[in-house]
């Protein structure tokens, strides 16, 4: 009978251990990552990384699943579900608010390192929390990209050679005016509409990094590809408010540490892999021209002005011109 209770008794503490552990498991956090890039583009790499870290340091207590291409849908409908939870992070080029967005005006920024000053500073976090109160989101990081470039389906060796170009670009003013200064025609369209419209002759070219221009094979149906970088804009690493907030501070230091980690790995590699891509791309028959930056800055003087001021106000304006400068 005494061994019959004991048997009982560690019964019992089986199933209630069982239904601990079981609770335990339960508790594991699943993290939805959605980002624009493809497998073979660096900011894929950085985006594992990030996975490989968060579950690492978490001991799997964080479980990441990277959504990459677009997957979950367009910037918009990301953030969008960033605020709703149902996604917790994205990388885009869209950082939730105008008012960082517009630091991708043509030639305002040295480079990603200005950003970081910028988005580091009383004024960064002031827009942080525009971002907080108005979108449910928050900035976490960067992943840093390329310079975006022009290509094309002929040769261009000067500016002028752009004139009455039809090309693609991103639904945004200062991309829009921006070309318009060039003297081509800009022409707005999906991202997904691109490769098919350069293939057909609908547009003559588009702009973008190194590294989208190759993972996206528009490469396969251009001539050339004009080496201007009149805009340095990293993607935006993004987190959803109600996400983080129901984080420990625990849980938020490993997530700050596996963004670092991916930053890290897309910095190291970018330089590596936009030579590479680009001595692939000349085997198969594309031109790469190096044009005098000077007129491009200059077209684009009156562009910057009125909509930095416009965006920011003359005062904010010119200081976020003294920081873009700045050789960091």
């Amino acid at each position: 009978m005494k061994h019959q209770k004991t048997f009982i008794s560690l019964t019992v503490l089986l199933i209630i251990f069982g239904i601990f552990a079981g609770g335990a498991a339960a508790k594991t956090v699943d993290l939805r990552y959605g980002l624009w890039a493809k497998p073979g583009e660096a900011q894929y790499d950085g985006a594992m990384k990030f996975k490989e870290v968060l579950e690492k340091e978490s001991g799997g207590a964080i479980k990441v699943t990277v959504y990459p291409g677009n997957q979950l849908g367009t910037p918009r409908e990301m953030l969008a579900q960033l605020a709703l939870d149902t996604t917790q992070i994205c990388a885009s080029g869209d950082p939730g608010i105008k008012e960082v967005e517009y630091l991708a005006l043509p030639f305002l920024m040295n480079s990603i390192k200005n950003y970081s000053a910028i988005l580091n500073s009383p004024i960064g976090d002031k827009w942080n929390d525009i971002l907080i109160n108005k979108r449910k989101v928050r900035f976490l990081g960067f992943l840093p990209r390329s310079p975006r470039q022009i290509s094309t389906n002929k040769v261009v060796n000067v500016m002028g050679d752009l004139k009455g170009l039809k090309l693609r670009v991103p639904e945004r003013d200062y991309y829009v005016q921006s070309i318009t200064a060039f003297g081509a025609k800009p022409t707005p369209m999906a991202f997904k509409e691109v490769y098919t419209a350069l293939q057909t002759g609908i547009v003559d070219g588009q702009e973008n990094p190194i590294e989208t221009i190759y993972a996206q094979k528009f490469f396969e149906v251009q001539k050339c590809v004009v080496m201007i970088s009149y805009i340095d804009k990293p993607a935006y690493v993004m987190i959803g408010e109600k996400f983080w907030s129901a984080r420990s501070e625990q849980e938020r230091e490993w997530i700050k540490k596996a963004q670092v980690a991916s930053e890290e790995v897309v910095r190291s590699i970018l330089p590596k892999q936009q030579k590479a891509l680009i001595e692939k791309m000349k085997k198969s028959g594309i031109v790469f021209t190096f044009p005098d930056k000077k007129p491009f800055m200059e077209a684009t003087q009156p562009v910057r002005d009125a909509l930095g001021a416009k965006r920011w106000g003359k005062e904010l304006y010119q200081k976020i011109v003294e920081i873009g400068k700045q050789k960091l």
